[in-house]
């Protein structure tokens, strides 16, 4: 992490004594304007650094050890002093802090078919990492169909013709997951942005190969 030029309190657009709750706030705001579902193809890499940093600073041991390695004088030269930053966010310039995990990335279908991902539960998918991959870290992308509310009618007008009364429809969603580096076996990860109307919010459970 010391060879990486970003910051990511700034990056967010946060102070460096922000608190859990008002971090999360701001990574939601961000992730509604940059996710690729939304923003388009153009701001992969953008999300791809703003789920990294989201991902250090929201778990306290990565956090704690990213301020050892941060140090006071990162606040003396350009880090935020108090409060969230008003200024917007623009697209990260140059290569995103963490690589891209290729193996276990791509269409679910395609995972379920090769052994990388099964359906643990209803609500949980699990993921099985290299060990290498688990102590490298990185980013994971993940398309699935999934169903999502009926905008239409809510599932109150039995001849609906977007979903038939049946008050969902299916959508492709892609599934980002932040995989930190050195990461446990059964850590369970939540996607760094849920697809609106999601009924059902999916979980990764990561399961590292012996």
């Amino acid at each position: 992490m010391g060879s990486d030029p970003e910051d990511y309190y700034a990056l967010l657009g946060v102070a460096p004594d922000i608190d859990r709750a008002q971090l999360r706030r701001a990574w939601r705001r961000l992730a509604l304007r940059w996710h690729p579902d939304r923003a388009g193809p153009g701001s992969t890499a953008a999300f791809q650094k703003l789920s990294v940093a989201y991902a250090i600073l929201s778990d306290p041991v990565a956090r704690a050890a990213y301020d050892r390695e941060r140090g006071p004088s990162a606040e003396r030269s350009g880090g935020h002093s108090g409060g969230a930053a008003s200024a917007p966010f623009t697209a990260p310039r140059g290569r995103a802090p963490s690589d891209m995990l290729w193996r276990v990335s791509g269409s679910f279908k395609a995972l379920l078919a090769c052994g990388i991902a099964r359906r643990a539960e209803a609500d949980v998918i699990e993921l099985f990492l290299t060990p290498r991959e688990a102590a490298q870290g990185g980013m994971v992308t993940i398309s699935m169909r999934v169903p999502v509310r009926c905008l239409l009618c809510g599932g109150r007008r039995p001849a609906c013709e977007r979903c038939g009364g049946k008050g969902a429809v299916y959508q492709l969603y892609s599934a980002w997951l932040a995989v930190v580096p050195e990461i446990a076996d059964g850590t369970l990860l939540a996607p760094t942005a849920m697809l609106g109307g999601m009924l059902r919010p999916v979980r990764f459970r990561i399961r590292i190969q012996s």
